[in-house]
């Protein structure tokens, strides 16, 4: 039996599935405290299910998001190595911002070495600001990580945590290399806190098993291994909302998947069951990052979203949410209040939800309380659907890639819906007359986050950098350098490369058949004069996002 448990920002939802489909769900409210929520959720669902073994765990949580949106970071230091080209200080961030002697060339040769001496001394100025972490990032640390890894040895005794940028992507980004390693660090002791906590409560509930964190990718990796890359959890639940839908559904045919939450509705497009991939990495609050993500949007609005009445009678919804809905003890109404009017949701409080609709109908000049309810929900469906339609303009007006990294040239326009969410049911008509398509809203659809963080598998991702000229084969992902011979082949570097993600996906918690795909490809000759001098060859791979094999019965 696989637990899979998504913390929402309005609801968490929690459910017990094996080879025969789901057995059990829940759903709770979410707390403040997120390890509190967590506990709840564990405690409810054991509570429901009985005596069952659980063999594998699968959490999805808005931690480490909501204290990049809330700048609740913790304060850390920054040492940067860059070199001719943009100016560093122009991706300053953080509290204590450094940019410190020490260049690479593109190839990963030694331009200018790094000096002890002032290393040692910006360290000594970044604690004496009272910070205890630091990230570490080279402009081309990729290519050879040997200039970062120089400074880390010189500090590492010196700092409880010092996150290093070539360990996270084999792109050259360097402005989201820095952003990348620099939310790592500050997103450390979070993540430990968590990590604790999350045991604890395991331990304390009797479950022995395997635990994992959905990544923004779509897969997961095992929790304990998440303390070396606390930013690869952010930003998960838009991808359990995929991986739930694509589990559910199926997604054939061009899809666009709509989670509507309780504060905001997620979309996401789905071709033949692959969804789309954020070209370069995924965007977390203000910062641009290398984390592998599927190709999402977020939209503030959803079923508990406050509505307002201007002056000119126009509908006003979200994004903010202020608490629960009216007909659930709110204080201010929401379009789950119009559901509720309308009968097709049971509220708590069903008169004060009718009340709630009289009073916005009295700003409109509207008598009819169940007239103005439709009107709030048709707004809210073409609410959805304008944002949809921007969307799909961001997706169309770059090159698009699936997670297999194919590129579509023809444009991405959806023939159906895949409407998922807790209140999906009763807006399904509404968001399908808006948007003039067909949809499916799949069994489970209310808790189909939680089902796509259990069902997901483990991925990892690799980058093989190998320059006969040079004579080093680098992958930095895992810290592995060596010496090649000029005769070196392509072959050889992908043997290297399939080596090393299988190894990876084996640490990362994965206990199946691993699915290599080659992602990206480029093999250069190196030129002097009339002679070729080398090649440069670069092999990107990954395990590719995909359902979990579910065995076992009850």
């Amino acid at each position: 039996m696989i637990l899979g448990i998504d913390v929402g920002g309005t609801r968490t939802d929690s459910v017990l599935i094996d080879g025969r489909g789901v057995f059990l769900y829940n759903k709770t409210d979410t707390k403040d405290d997120l390890i509190e929520t967590l506990d709840t959720a564990v405690i409810e669902l054991m509570r429901l299910g009985g005596e069952v073994t659980i063999d594998r765990a699968v959490f999805s949580t808005t931690l480490a998001t909501n204290a990049i949106v809330q700048n609740r970071l913790h304060p850390t230091g920054v040492m940067v190595m860059a070199g001719p080209g943009i100016d560093p200080m122009a991706f300053e961030v953080g509290p204590s911002y450094h940019v410190i002697e020490g260049v690479l060339d593109h190839q990963g040769f030694e331009v200018r070495p790094v000096n002890q001496r002032e290393v040692l001394e910006v360290s000594k100025r970044i604690k004496g600001k009272g910070i205890p972490l630091l990230a570490i990032v080279g402009k081309f640390s990729p290519r050879n990580p040997e200039h970062e890894q120089k400074v880390y040895d010189l500090l590492q005794e010196q700092f409880e945590y010092i996150s290093l940028g070539h360990k996270f992507s084999g792109f050259l980004n360097f402005p989201r290399r820095i952003h990348t390693t620099y939310l790592n660090a500050a997103l450390h002791p979070l993540q430990k806190r968590f990590v604790s906590s999350l045991e604890e409560i395991l331990k304390k509930r009797g479950i022995y098993c395997q635990r994992f964190l959905l990544k923004p990718d779509g897969g997961t990796f095992a929790l304990e291994k998440s303390l070396d890359n606390s930013v690869a959890a952010a930003q998960s639940g838009p991808a359990a909302s995929v991986m739930g839908a694509i589990y559910l559904d199926g997604c054939k045919g061009t899809c666009l998947v709509m989670d509507i939450g309780g504060t905001t509705t997620d979309m996401a497009v789905v071709i033949d069951g692959v969804p789309l991939l954020a070209p370069i990495g995924a965007h977390l609050g203000n910062y641009k990052t290398l984390i592998r993500s599927l190709l999402t949007k977020s939209v503030g609005i959803g079923g508990d979203s406050v509505i307002e009445i201007t002056q000119e009678g126009e509908i006003l919804i979200g994004p903010q949410r202020l608490g629960p809905p009216i007909s659930f003890g709110g204080a201010h109404p929401t379009p789950t209040d119009a559901l509720v009017t309308l009968g097709l949701l049971e509220g708590n409080k069903t008169s004060k939800a009718l009340e709630a609709m009289k009073k916005l109908g009295e700003q409109m000049g509207i008598e009819d309380p169940r007239k103005v309810s439709e009107m709030i929900l048709r707004k809210m469906a073409q609410k959805i659907y304008s944002h949809s339609l921007l969307f799909l303009e961001e997706i169309n007006s770059r090159p698009v890639y699936t997670i297999r990294e194919v590129l579509y040239e023809q444009k991405i326009e959806p023939d159906t819906l895949v409407i998922l969410g807790g209140p999906s049911k009763e807006l399904s008509l509404f968001i399908s007359e808006a948007f003039g398509l067909p949809y499916r809203v799949p069994q489970f659809a209310e808790v189909a986050n939680a089902i796509g963080a259990a069902v997901s598998k483990v991925t990892a991702e690799v980058t093989v950098y190998a320059d006969t000229q040079k004579g080093v084969l680098v992958i930095p992902e895992i810290e592995f350098q060596e010496r090649i011979p000029y005769t070196f082949k392509e072959e050889e570097a992908l043997e290297r490369g399939k080596n090393a993600l299988y190894s990876l996906g084996k640490l990362l918690g994965a206990d199946e058949d691993l699915e290599i795909q080659i992602t990206e490809k480029n093999i250069f000759n190196m030129v002097k004069g009339f002679y070729r001098t080398g090649q440069n060859i670069r092999l990107k791979l990954c395990l590719m996002p995909g359902i979990y094999s579910l065995r076992g019965t009850r």
